[in-house]
């Protein structure tokens, strides 16, 4: 094990394993232990690993005493200091306490590294994971309901706004005071309030911005009497001709006539324009009139996903 990092010393574990990141001759079996699959399924990973930029600076494994790996963690790092967790199939009792154990191990690296909050997505079914995570101190803090929606020409229709409310694209100058929307937007919010107060404006601001591709033409922040008072952000992804809802929030005071569903309208007319096809968005599946708005608009349920969080010091 110590060949694969050279003058590292790997961490203890209980049971006689060893946590250390893995070298560049073991990173292919340390990723089909993380996805619980063949090396074609690993090799697929990796090079989407490349062609996106996710970083798998953060793979830590927990090594037996005959060297095989036992359990793998990526902490893949994104901007705004958060980090994505993956943990590899625990499969018993005894996987879930060494897959809690890589994890704490690897919090300690991201702490080092300046980040400040990881995150982990699971489906329902995954029960071992969400054991392995609450293990190492992360909560649930909500049940993600995926949607998406295909664009057609419904979204290509004027949008009307009440008087004294209008619309319009982000602005390089907007920078400074986009933050202060968007914190306004999370005062008694329905959408996932365990992370209100986890991150600052910037870091808040800073992962919104690095979700898929920033095109600023495609964030509306609405006026109202000039002032702003709702923000929908949209970002273009990566891989295909989609498009992801990134955030939709409305401050307090202009709550409940409406002007969410406005928002969602226009900004869905202007995605429309564009090659894209397709829109995908989370939302917290409590939050009941968010759910009502998307489904008005035409998005349809996908899957389901639990949301995790830890705060790091």
């Amino acid at each position: 094990m110590s060949r694969d990092e050279p003058g590292r010393s790997p961490a203890p574990a209980a049971g006689g394993f060893r946590i250390l990141k893995p070298g560049p001759t073991r990173r292919m079996a340390a990723i089909q232990k993380l996805l619980g699959s063949d090396r074609a399924r690993a090799e697929r990973f990796l090079r989407f690993a490349r062609d996106t930029g996710m970083s798998l600076d953060h793979v830590w494994c927990a090594f037996d005493e005959l060297g095989a790996i036992r359990s793998t963690v990526l902490a893949s790092m994104t901007p705004g200091r958060t980090a994505m967790l993956f943990l590899s199939p625990p499969g018993n009792r005894e996987g879930v306490e060494l897959g809690a154990e890589v994890i704490q191990h690897a919090f300690r690296g991201l702490a080092g590294a300046g980040t400040c909050l990881a995150q982990a997505l699971v489906t329902p079914e995954e029960l071992l994971e969400m054991q392995a995570l609450e293990r190492a101190g992360l909560r649930r803090i909500a049940i993600l309901k995926y949607m998406e929606a295909t664009l057609g020409r419904r979204e290509r229709r004027p949008v009307e706004l009440p008087g004294g409310c209008s619309t319009r694209a982000y602005r390089e100058e907007d920078e400074s005071q986009i933050g202060k929307l968007l914190a306004r937007t999370y005062v008694d919010t329905l959408d996932c309030p365990g992370l209100v107060g986890m991150r600052g404006e910037s870091d808040i601001l800073e992962g919104h911005k690095h979700s898929g591709i920033f095109r600023p033409d495609w964030w509306t922040i609405l006026l109202e009497d000039g002032k702003p008072v709702g923000v929908c952000l949209v970002n273009e992804s990566k891989t295909d001709r989609t498009a992801e809802l990134v955030y939709l929030g409305i401050v307090p005071e202009a709550r409940g006539r409406g002007l969410g569903r406005m928002l969602l309208a226009r900004s869905l007319s202007v995605i429309a324009e564009n090659t894209v096809k397709k829109v995908v968005l989370a939302v917290d599946e409590s939050n009941a009139p968010a759910l009502d708005m998307y489904r008005g608009a035409g998005f349809n349920d996908t899957i389901r996903r639990h949301a995790f969080v830890r705060k790091l010091d």
